[in-house]
């Protein structure tokens, strides 16, 4: 086997392994084994921990992997056929309310982690946090939008991710905020008549 399929091989089961632990703490929340992830991924614990030598290492892996995801899945949802202001603001919008299954179910995984991890998580969370918050201020401060609506449509949408799927948001309710957050997105200075996108 050449390097490169090695690495290949090595990509492709840490992968899985990240994939299995996400959908393992969205079925049972943060109640999970190293072994519970390993049979999931199909992969042995020895083979599980050769690429993450702890607990904290795969959340860590996790919380990195689902940002990378992040942006990837909203710069694939960037219509590049607008010429007007508020791209980048419309994709985070179909990201969070919808578009991404993967988003809202990664932002329900990692909202569970801060609050359960463990002292390493959270300062592996706090490290990371700063540079990956100016970096989304960067793409919305780049969007050609105001600052201060595009961090309202952002929060919002925030929220939505956060909710959907309990109670707290039907499926009705996150039509009517995504058209409001569209149109917040289209409108001119001094205005919010917009067309709105559902």
């Amino acid at each position: 086997m050449s390097s490169t399929e090695r690495t290949r091989d090595a990509d492709r089961t840490r992968r899985a392994v990240l994939d299995a632990f996400g959908r393992l703490l969205e079925e049972r929340g943060s109640n999970v084994s190293l072994a519970d992830v390993a049979r999931a991924a199909g992969v042995t614990k020895s083979g599980l921990m050769h690429h993450f030598r702890s607990r904290d290492d795969l959340v860590a892996a996790f919380v990195d992997h689902g940002i990378e995801m992040f942006w990837s899945e909203v710069q694939a949802l960037v219509d590049h056929s607008e010429s007007r202001p508020g791209q980048f603001t419309r994709a985070y919008v179909r990201a969070m309310t919808g578009d991404s299954a993967h988003i809202t179910r990664w932002a329900s995984a990692t909202s569970l982690i801060a609050h359960l991890g463990s002292q390493a998580t959270i300062e592996h969370l706090e490290r990371i946090a700063p540079h990956d918050a100016a970096r989304l201020d960067a793409a919305f401060a780049a969007d050609g939008l105001p600052v201060e609506r595009t961090l309202l449509i952002r929060l919002a949408a925030d929220g939505a991710a956060l909710s959907w799927g309990t109670p707290y948001l039907d499926a009705e309710q996150l039509a009517s905020l995504r058209a409001q957050l569209f149109a917040l997105s289209e409108a001119t200075e001094g205005t919010a008549d917009a067309t709105k996108e559902s």
